[in-house]
């Protein structure tokens, strides 16, 4: 349960990008259009993190090409055509993976756990060493 829940919550901002992406659809073609795949196909478009910060917040979007030398804006505006959808699936898919190496390996937040493993060795006659076994039966 806990690691369905980590993946929900990772996958929300992917969520929210293509969310806003659909609604844009929506607002701008099938008002005014009848649906058809034709038209997602030639009209659905993935919005870029530089649309949506300067479509939402063109105040700090100002700010910071004026307060940023132009080699640091360079290298941030490559980054700004990214789409926001596959970048949230990146930043899913990362902490996914990553998680799951930890898992296997037992460490981090996997450390704790597991439990304990009842086998059947024949050196302990089927139960963890040091440990009595206990009968439910009177």
């Amino acid at each position: 349960m806990r690691g369905g829940f980590l993946i929900f919550l990772l996958l929300i901002p992917a969520s929210v990008a293509l969310g806003h992406d659909v609604y844009l659809f929506y607002q701008n073609y099938l008002l005014t259009e009848p649906f058809s795949i034709d038209l997602v196909r030639e009209q659905f478009k993935f919005s870029a993190l530089g649309f949506i910060w300067t479509t939402y917040e063109v105040n700090s979007y100002k700010q910071a090409v004026e307060t940023l030398d132009p080699q640091t804006w360079a290298w941030i505006d490559y980054f700004l055509t990214f789409k926001a959808f596959f970048v949230g699936l990146g930043f899913a898919g990362f902490f996914i993976v990553l998680f799951g190496v930890l898992a296997l390996f037992g460490v981090g937040p996997f450390a704790s756990e597991g439990g304990i493993v009842y086998g059947s060795d024949k050196k302990t006659g089927g139960h963890v060493k040091g440990q009595t076994m206990k009968y439910n039966r009177k």
